[in-house]
């Protein structure tokens, strides 16, 4: 999987490819998927990155939509980075509508 993101450190965004981890277990543990979430936005971070666009399913398996999109906002949304935007690249209408139910109860 392959994230692009615009660094920061010059005049004209650019796009730097980086490998985003993914977590393979089906019903695992939501530890380690954060943590593949995290690693994500810290890869983009170490790049200085002020935006990136993420997978809205960062993982292999039968995962649960809802626990997927609960755990990607809560990684997302606390934490510390220098991305100032995220876009999150959904593969299908239910992925979107999900994502977006979870935007609008974000406080």
């Amino acid at each position: 999987m392959i994230l692009p993101a615009r660094t920061s450190s010059f005049r004209e965004p650019r796009t730097v490819l980086i490998e985003a981890p993914r977590w393979g277990t089906p019903r695992g543990s939501e530890v380690a998927l954060a943590s593949a979430y995290r690693a994500a936005m810290a890869a983009a971070t170490s790049r200085n990155a002020q935006s990136i666009v993420l997978p809205a399913v960062l993982a292999r398996g039968t995962w649960p939509l809802d626990d997927l999109t609960r755990v990607a906002m809560t990684v997302i949304m606390s934490t510390p980075t220098s991305v100032k935007e995220v876009t999150v690249a959904v593969p299908t209408p239910a992925v979107l509508e999900t994502w977006a139910e979870a935007l609008v109860r974000e406080p």
